[in-house]
């Protein structure tokens, strides 16, 4: 009888252990098909979850939480990425400011970083270089700086200026704000091993647009509706980041500009957050700040989707872009 039950033991844990040999194959082929099919794609989410892993790291400081990493580049949504000594995704350029240059510093999030589009589509290189057809009486350059990064809000947009961009010495900063930069500073912390597995970001990706399809968590238009009631911690933070940025500037002899990008799903017809707009516009004008809301300069241009990066991603792509450079090149030749 002992033998006997011996030997079922032996059997269960050679099936048990057969069991966790298919499973982890499994998870092994699954992984090594996942890195070949997503190595190029145009896959939004499993895009975002690269350029978090590939081109960002942590940072001590809780209000900013990541930053990207110098000298790093990857091949995102299409399109090649580089990120120079500074952090930025753009061109070197020295600490000090010469003389005869005219410098601008871009704050803000994945759609001034440029996401889906070459670095010469981006708002700063596009504004850059109309900005050097011009001929202004002592000024031989203009230089635009994007100090855009994906995921930001305007608490870490602030924080990243006025840790690493005001040593830059601009002479106008523009905060380009986008509806979703009153959330909350994320923590981008994540265990190493699952924050490298495609599997992993592949199966939490996919469980979260489930999630939204059944209507279990909220659609876009309640999300960021909901980041603006009264009181939450997010908006709070973010009005009191835009005064910050706003004393800074002003005790430093440097302009400030902020542009209101609108989300680019519904912008034809009646736009859902004209009220969340103007929370923060009220926050601005209560500080001084001028603003343009870039709404305007965007309708009657086709679909919405003409201005998508796809059909799928609707961060702006070089044609929304190139309408709110010139938007803003508009206000400088009128202010400079």
């Amino acid at each position: 009888m002992k033998r006997e039950g011996r030997g079922r033991r032996q059997d269960a844990l050679l099936s048990i252990a057969l069991l966790v040999g298919v499973v982890l194959s499994c998870c092994i082929a699954s992984e090594l098909a996942l890195r070949v099919a997503f190595a190029r794609t145009m896959d939004f989410s499993m895009e975002m979850w690269k350029y978090s892993t590939q081109l960002k790291q942590p940072v001590a400081d809780p209000r900013l939480s990541f930053a990207h990493v110098p000298n790093r580049s990857a091949f995102l949504m299409g399109v090649p990425v580089s990120i120079n000594s500074h952090g930025l995704r753009d061109r070197e350029y020295s600490r000090s400011r010469p003389p005869d240059v005219y410098r601008i510093v871009i704050l803000g999030d994945s759609t001034t970083f440029g996401w889906g589009v070459t670095l010469e589509q981006t708002v700063p290189k596009i504004l850059e270089a109309e900005l050097n057809k011009l001929h202004v009486p002592g000024y031989n350059r203009f230089e635009v700086l994007n100090a855009g990064v994906g995921n930001y809000g305007t608490v870490q947009e602030v924080t990243h200026y006025l840790t690493y961009d005001r040593d830059f010495h601009p002479d106008l900063v523009i905060l380009q704000y986008f509806i979703n930069d009153a959330e909350p500073v994320p923590n981008e912390r994540r265990p190493p091993l699952l924050g490298r597995s495609y599997l992993v970001a592949y199966a939490a990706s996919r469980f979260d647009a489930v999630m939204r399809l059944t209507g279990v968590r909220p659609n876009w238009k309640q999300y960021y509706a909901g980041l603006y009631e009264d009181g939450l911690p997010g908006i709070e933070a973010a009005k009191q980041a835009l005064a910050t940025l706003a004393t800074r500037t002003r005790a430093d002899g440097t302009k400030l500009l902020v542009t209101i990008l609108p989300e680019l799903r519904e912008i034809n017809d009646d736009y859902p957050f004209v009220s969340q707009h103007q929370k923060i516009k009220d926050v601005l004008a209560a500080n001084q700040v001028p603003v343009i809301e870039l709404i305007e300069g965007l309708r009657g241009h086709g679909p919405e989707s003409a201005l998508w990066v796809t059909e799928a991603d609707d961060h702006p792509n070089g044609k929304a872009n190139a309408l709110v450079a010139a938007q803003v090149l508009r206000w400088i030749r009128a202010n400079l």
